[in-house]
């Protein structure tokens, strides 16, 4: 049975850390996940010549994964050599696994071995469309830091590119046709805390896809606090001036979220609401109460705290 235990017992027997399995679960992914990693496993397991090379080439070809940048693959191989170092393989098998690994860059084989991790990796693009749209809601996901603007043409691009014998027809037109549902998360966020991200977890069960967007607000501060690396993965904007210019401007239907503490955040949201509604009466705005752990914290708050040094347990890593 292909399983994570089979993974694991297979790479100590091989001298190597199952940690890599640990790389497959980061918060930046939503296809290349520990699934995709045991499909391309499983496919390779049928083959009779499924060697320490083949294996150890699908374990480590997404183990580095960050969909905004370009060198995945090569950091992916790198890592392999890296943790590979001290194990019994011969210095041909680890230039083997290396070159099997760089070779899903461009999906050219080198060699009938690589031909099949390429087919296994790409082993997504012959299944029904109902299996296609669900990866193409992956994809999306993990490059949700694009402006949908942006990403649609894009996207159909590399569609088109795949799309042997017009096998993706369906999934092109599906991505040329969709309206995605996206959500415009709107504070001042300085900074953004724990309470902020239980609602933008909440409004991401409700979205597609939700856009956190820093305002600049004339009655408080700038904002001064970094933003945590817990949401880097999502599109992040900013704006000042109104609310509703800042929604026109994106040019597609989005939809506002704002984050409700308490029954005193929603009597201001309701009055701020009108004033909103009469500059642009078709704005759809959503409010989302934070869970009760989280209705005492705010960003003033924390502010405060930072001056005796109180305040570390409410931030994001």
């Amino acid at each position: 049975m292909i399983d994570l235990n089979y993974i694991s017992n297979r790479l100590q027997k091989l001298g190597l850390s199952d940690s890599v399995l640990k790389r497959y679960e980061e918060q930046q992914r939503f296809y290349h996940t520990t699934t995709h990693l045991l499909d391309v496993v499983q496919q390779l397991s049928k083959l009779q010549d499924f060697d320490e090379e083949l294996f150890l080439a699908a374990v480590y070809h997404d183990a580095v994964y960050d969909p905004q940048v370009f060198d995945n693959e090569e950091k992916s191989a790198k890592l392999f050599l890296q943790e590979a170092k001290n194990t019994k393989l011969t210095q041909a098998q680890k230039d083997s696994i290396y070159q099997m690994i760089m070779d899903t860059i461009t999906h050219t084989p080198s060699n009938d071995k690589s031909q099949a991790l390429i087919k296994a990796d790409l082993n997504i693009l012959e299944q029904p469309l109902e299996k296609l749209i669900e990866y193409e809601h992956q994809i999306f996901k993990e490059y949700q830091f694009v402006d949908y603007k942006t990403y649609k043409p894009r996207r159909i691009e590399v569609l088109k590119k795949l799309n042997v014998n017009g096998k993706l027809n369906a999934l092109i037109d599906y991505v040329t046709h969709r309206k995605p549902l996206i959500g415009l998360f709107c504070g001042s966020f300085n900074p953004f805390h724990k309470g902020h991200y239980n609602v933008l977890q909440k409004a991401e069960r409700i979205f597609d896809k939700v856009i956190i967007s820093f305002g600049k607000n004339p009655d408080k501060k700038d904002r001064t606090w970094d933003i945590p690396n817990s949401i880097k993965n999502r599109q992040l904007t900013e704006y000042s001036g109104l609310l509703t210019d800042h929604v026109e401007s994106y040019g597609y239907d989005v939809i506002v979220v704002r984050g409700l503490r308490n029954s005193t955040d929603f009597q201001y949201e309701q009055n701020q609401y009108r004033y909103i509604q009469e500059l642009m009466p078709q704005i759809k705005i959503i409010n989302i109460f934070c869970d009760k752990e989280f209705e005492h914290i705010s960003s003033s708050g924390i502010r405060t705290l930072e001056k005796y040094n109180k305040h570390q347990s409410y931030l994001l890593d």
